[in-house]
């Protein structure tokens, strides 16, 4: 059992009772010790008078003599005692002395000013005299005390209970605003840069220069207190913009700019993975968005208009007051409006139960104007002289990683595609500077990442991986044109040629759990799916024979004693044929009747002919449905998720997929005229389309059989949406799935030109919501009487197209 925190500082007493203590005898313990921890805090050293020369003055003066920090002769035992009780500290979880330390200030009114002190004196200045060896190595142990307190009183509490993270948060912020002045950052760089420059560093020297690393990243890395984004003139609350400011002054940005762009050499190794998260909390919690111009803000309302006066003519619905009066209310689409804001409750999208920390922190946060050029520089930077060599130091390193479920490796898959995303953002950036990610075996690692993140469930550490390829295909796709084309068809071949990563892309679309998974995630999922198909169908239309690689299960019979001698063996691991071929690209499993003695299967390695069409209709099944209309709930994610839906009910033709209640409830979200989103007017009309489908399948008994639609409860809602489709011509301009003519086909029994539409979908039959959407009728010729139901002179298409 792991020993209390309050015990942790019990010494050793011969005496001491083995009963467990009472809450008197506990509280007594803890201030004792308390008092013992406050006393090695009280040995440091004190503020002394110093009579300065008339005129000059101090911020601390009493009696107008100045005060200065003294260290008392005995500091450095202090300090070793203190390092010593938040060591053992560290053994529970309370961490009473880390928050006594805190209390005190003892970081700002002590160990900071002992640090300087020290650093100052052990500098080498012409106006000093030099030190003996004695007290340089007093000195020098007395900096390294201090750069491991910092390490020890900065380092997060991700890992501690809640409690312990909100003890702590204040502690740590006020730790960040010590740390940002210039008197602090200066001496820290000037302890790193001071034996950074010997071509041979001792074990404690490498071990100070890593401390002075971890202090900057660590003191980058405390977040500050989220201020709204709309909020006006509260930018100076971000201690962050002020240590930025600060680093940059002070050369240490352009301290690890250099360090970054020698990440390759052999005496660096170790300090990668620290150089990669100080980079990354140097860009922590800022989009890309905010460091150009031409784009808009994270926090800016989409630029794109309402429709004008004229979208909202098409009729008006008339209120009886029953007292012979009639008012005119609402057009066809204002009355639509309150049945959505009906729908939006059970339209929302149920958060996750319970998220594990994410590697990246996606809490985007507002930028100073008077950082955003550091920041662009840096990147700039960055892009041009470190991309390279650091990532392929670090993606070299990975290859004998024998665990990928740990925060570097995620983390190092974000800032991969950051800096991509920065790098196409700036044209004056050369795309050459980024080649190293777009390297065959490199982007295999990242492919290879995302499908075990995929396969262990690793959901927080499968959104930067697919962010990381969604860039990289995008450079791809800017690099055909460029000087560089030959290395984005090698990657482009390859990656295309796979057929388990064209397999990857879609088990990610048909992956997500709303229960277990980020809405961000989903997002993610939809921008990455739309750009891998966007880049599959421009090369395909260039690669007419093109060929993938596809891994089959092939059906053999087991080989017996007596035939053993008159089989041939090529014989066994011949191609399939044609017939079984196609079962096989389709992703077919049947079961087979033979018993297992008598068959077995084997995996073969095939090559098929590439139809893109028939890959893009792997998309089209109920779960993906399913779960990108979640990004039609609030907030609304339409210009991630349109491109898909589109896909999958016009391109695929099968807009049946989206007849399950909760789809509907969500697509009546979209006639809100109050939502101003990107692609709304595109969606809007793409949804009255599916709506006008949804009517034809409901007034007919044979397609509500083979479609089983589920039914909109209110019907008053029905109806208002049924006057709004004959009076608007939103969906008009897509050519209709289900007819007038395929009606009467099915009636006829002329069905021999008519493609049925895929409703034995074998994936489609696990929807996520447990419904049924398969409902195929067999013997279509039995229901040939459904026409009887319908008046004469009703007409669908005159009816939607009115």
């Amino acid at each position: 059992m792991e020993p209390d925190p309050k015990d942790a500082f019990i010494e050793d007493d011969e005496h001491a009772e083995e009963q467990p203590y009472s809450d008197e005898q506990m509280a007594e313990e803890v201030e004792r010790y308390r008092n013992i921890v406050l006393s090695a805090c009280s040995s440091l050293g004190n503020l002394m008078p110093v009579v300065k020369p008339a005129g000059q003055t101090d911020q601390t003066s009493v009696d107008g003599n100045a005060m200065e920090y003294v260290p008392k002769d005995d500091c450095l035992a202090s300090l070793k005692d203190i390092k010593r009780y938040i060591q053992m500290d560290e053994q529970g979880e309370g961490k009473w002395v880390l928050q006594w330390l805190g209390e005190w200030e003892v970081l700002k009114r002590d160990i900071i000013p002992i640090f300087t002190l020290s650093v100052k004196r052990l500098l080498p200045n012409k106006d000093k005299e030099e030190l003996s060896e004695d007290d340089r190595e007093h000195l020098l142990k007395l900096v390294m005390i201090c750069v491991e307190l910092f390490v020890f009183l900065t380092w997060n509490m991700k890992t501690e209970s809640e409690d312990v993270k909100v003890r702590f948060t204040r502690i740590l912020q006020s730790y960040k605003r010590t740390f940002a002045e210039t008197q602090v950052i200066a001496c820290l760089l000037s302890v790193a840069v001071m034996h950074l420059r010997k071509n041979h560093n001792s074990e404690r020297e490498t071990m100070l220069i890593k401390g002075v690393l971890y202090v900057f990243r660590n003191i980058l890395a405390i977040p500050d207190p989220l201020v709204s984004p709309t909020s006006a003139h509260l930018s100076n609350l971000e201690a962050q913009d002020k240590l930025l400011v600060i680093m940059e002054k002070e050369l240490v940005i352009d301290f690890f700019l250099t360090m970054l762009s020698s990440a390759d050499e052999r005496r660096f190794k170790d300090l990668r993975p620290i150089l990669l998260d100080t980079i990354y909390y140097v860009y922590y919690r800022v989009p890309v968005s905010v460091l150009f111009e031409g784009r808009a803000k994270w926090f800016e309302q989409s630029d794109l208009k309402r429709g004008n006066r004229h979208a909202n003519f098409g009729g008006i619905y008339a209120l009886s007051t029953g007292e012979n009066t009639i008012m005119p209310v609402f057009n066809a689409r204002e009355v639509l409006k309150p049945f959505a804001n009906l729908f939006r409750k059970p339209a929302v999208v149920k958060e996750p139960r319970k998220v594990p920390d994410c590697p990246v922190d996606y809490s985007w946060r507002t930028v100073d104007p008077d950082v955003i050029p550091i920041l662009r520089r840096t990147a700039a930077v960055f892009i041009e002289s470190c991309f390279n060599p650091l990532f392929i130091a670090m993606f070299d390193d990975l290859k004998v990683t024998t665990s990928v479920v740990n925060e570097t490796i995620p983390r190092l898959l974000y800032i991969a595609g950051y800096f991509i995303d920065i790098s196409l953002a700036n044209s004056a950036i050369d795309l050459g500077c980024i080649s190293a990610l777009v390297q065959t075996h490199i982007f295999g690692q990242v492919m290879r990442f995302t499908s075990t993140y995929m396969e262990l469930k690793e959901w927080p550490s499968l959104e930067p991986s697919m962010y990381c390829i969604q860039q990289i295909m995008l450079a791809l796709l800017k690099m055909r044109d460029t000087k560089l084309g030959s290395l984005s068809e090698n990657v482009l071949s390859n990656l295309f040629y796979d057929g388990d990563a064209l397999d990857l892309f879609v088990k990610l679309c048909r992956a997500y759990k709303p229960t277990k998974m980020r809405r961000q995630c989903l997002e993610q999922i939809a921008r990455l799916a739309d750009t891998f198909l966007h880049a599959l169908k421009v090369y395909s239309e260039t690669r007419p024979s093109l060929v993938v690689k596809k891994r089959v299960r092939r059906r053999v019979k087991k080989q017996t004693p007596d035939n053993d001698e008159k089989t041939d063996p090529d014989n066994a691991t011949q191609q399939p044929d044609a017939a079984e071929s196609d079962e096989e690209m389709a992703g077919a499993e049947e079961n087979t009747q033979d018993s297992p003695a008598e068959a077995a299967f084997e995996e073969l390695q095939v090559e098929r002919a590439f139809a893109f069409s028939k890959y893009e209709n792997a998309f089209a099944v109920a779960p993906v449905a399913v779960s990108f209309s979640n990004l039609l709930a609030p907030p609304t994610g339409i210009e991630y998720v349109y491109p898909m839906l589109y896909r999958i009910a016009v391109t695929c033709k099968k807009p049946h997929l989206f007849f399950r209640k909760r789809i509907l409830q969500r697509m009546l979200l979209m006639f809100n005229d109050e939502l101003t989103l990107p692609h709304r007017v595109e969606m809007l009309d793409l949804v009255c389309w599916i709506f006008r489908q949804y009517i034809v399948v409901i007034n007919s008994p044979i397609l509500r059989e083979m479609y089983k639609p589920d039914p909109l409860d209110n019907k008053l809602a029905t109806e208002c949406l049924l006057t709004f489709l004959s009076r608007s011509s939103l969906g008009t301009s897509i050519e209709p799935v289900i007819t007038r003519r395929i009606l009467k086909d099915l009636a006829t029994g002329d069905d021999d030109d008519i493609k049925p539409l895929d409703t034995n979908d074998k994936d489609a039959a696990n929807d996520a919501e447990n419904q049924n959407i398969n409902g195929a009728t067999d013997n279509l010729s039995e229901s040939v009487g459904f026409m009887d139901d319908l008046d004469d002179d009703f007409d669908l298409d005159q009816m939607l197209n009115s």
